[in-house]
């Protein structure tokens, strides 16, 4: 008999480990994701949101394990996927998605997947780590890692098993709701993972096996898609979070690309060599912190941000805008255009910010940041193909089958430029006086900018 562990989860009870599961456990590669936290540093305005995704990991495990049981998978494909569960978050760098922002940003322009979209740099060192990384050696032979990769990447045979891993309903969405929600203290992500369950079955669309909904189960899927949309609208997307993230973000692009430093150029500029990826797993949220925290990094623009966010002094929201409340040209320009305009006018709102309240802004300390939040509708796909419910004429979309999602206009959705900056005036009024001034000039300035460009006829392109 193999061996096994039970561990304690507040979410789950308790995850069951054994085997070569076990041997993965105990590599030092798995066990780096003790120190990588799970949601940056929204510990800065969600107290409790301290776990890792060490923990998530172990989730995601026993999701997929239970269900793969539902569904009655065979066993050695339920042993791949749970190996999936367990690897598939191994090359996150520190503070998580917040590295792959950086990465992003810092990559080659021809760093493309296998089907031509811009490749996430961390699935990318995540394959690589299962294919190569010594550690791993004990527990998967040379087969078992092949397969893994390829079930994380383009998946096994049909999509039934990908699916599992990576989709609309996969095991890790499923375990980061309950997780993320119980951890920052809300009910937004809640959702009845027993009985969504019982409510998946296998269904066959184009002669592949898929992950499906059974026609009793559209109630419980609502409730799922729901709790994805409130929790990505009131945490993920709470202004604070945004806040930290962008502030963490700017600090290490401004640690490469103006203060040099070797140490962040080694970890964000992606190389595919070996090299590389043992730099990389060096590194967490805390190595990174005290490093930049260190006195000699004091006086650089990466050094001076991680202070700020140590000390807990953010960055303000100084403008919130939404698109739509703008002329159409201009909401239109501005989602076209506002990479190419965004450091000239995040100078504009330092030079004014400063004459408002009778202090200079490092126009480097201004942050725009344009996002959207999707109709609930959209994020049921997430990008990713459509749900389907099971029927017995053959399966038909998730949207269409749901009286309530039928009723959602797709094309609604909010788009938000904000700015976050530092604001000097303790008091409130005063806060607010100059929020009002500055917002009423950004949007002359926006609309002056936008509408001249878009006046500008374009020059022909050159032979």
């Amino acid at each position: 008999m193999s061996a096994s562990k039970k561990i304690r989860d507040p979410i789950h009870g308790f995850i069951e480990v054994e085997g070569r599961e076990l041997d993965l456990l105990d590599t030092l590669v798995f066990q780096r994701l003790r120190r990588v936290s799970q949601l940056a540093l929204a510990r800065l305005v969600y107290p409790g949101a301290l776990h890792t995704r060490f923990d998530h990991t172990l989730g995601v495990l026993t999701v997929a394990g239970r269900l793969c049981a539902a569904l009655g998978v065979e066993r050695p494909k339920t042993d791949l996927i749970r190996f999936g569960a367990l690897l598939h978050d191994l090359g996150h760098g520190p503070f998580s998605h917040v590295s792959e922002s950086v990465l992003s940003a810092l990559a080659p322009p021809d760093l493309t997947n296998a089907v031509g979209k811009k490749e996430k740099i961390h699935e990318l060192i995540t394959r690589q780590i299962i294919l190569r990384h010594p550690d791993l050696n004990a527990a998967l032979s040379g087969k078992d890692r092949e397969e893994v990769a390829q079930l994380l990447d383009t998946g096994l045979e049909d999509r039934l098993h990908r699916d599992i891993l990576s989709g609309p309903l996969d095991a890790d969405k499923q375990d980061y709701l309950l997780r993320d929600s119980y951890f920052c203290g809300v009910q937004y992500g809640v959702f009845d993972l027993p009985q969504l369950h019982k409510s998946l079955c296998i269904g066959k669309d184009r002669d592949e096996r898929v992950l499906m909904v059974a026609a009793n189960g559209v109630h419980a899927l609502e409730q799922f898609v729901l709790a994805k949309y409130y929790l990505t609208a009131q945490v993920y997307r709470h202004k604070v979070r945004l806040i930290t993230d962008s502030m963490i973000v700017r600090a290490l692009l401004l640690g490469v690309e103006h203060d040099r430093l070797p140490f962040l150029e080694a970890l964000y500029r992606y190389r595919d060599d070996w090299n590389y990826i043992e730099n990389y797993l060096a590194w967490d949220d805390q190595r990174l912190s005290v490093e930049l925290l260190k006195p000699e990094f004091q006086d650089t623009q990466a050094g001076v941000l991680f202070r700020r966010l140590i000390s807990r002094r953010l960055f303000k929201r100084v403008i919130e805008l939404k698109t739509r409340d703008l002329e159409p040209g201009v909401a239109a320009g501005l989602t076209q255009q506002f990479a190419q305009i965004r450091s000239e006018m995040e100078a504009a709102v330092a030079e004014q910010l400063a004459s408002l309240q009778g202090a200079p802004v490092d126009p480097r300390h201004v942050i725009l940041h344009l996002y959207k939040i999707d109709s609930v509708r959209s994020q049921s796909r997430n990008d990713e193909t459509a749900i389907l419910v099971q029927k017995p004429h053959g399966p038909v979309s998730f949207e269409d089958e749901s009286a309530l999602f039928r009723s959602i206009n797709e094309g609604l959705r909010d788009e938000y430029l904000e700015c976050y900056a530092p604001l000097v005036p303790a008091d409130e009024k005063a806060k607010a006086r100059i929020k009002a001034k500055l917002e009423e000039h950004f949007r002359d300035m926006l609309r002056k900018k936008l509408n001249h460009q878009n006046a500008t006829p374009q020059q022909p392109a050159q032979p």
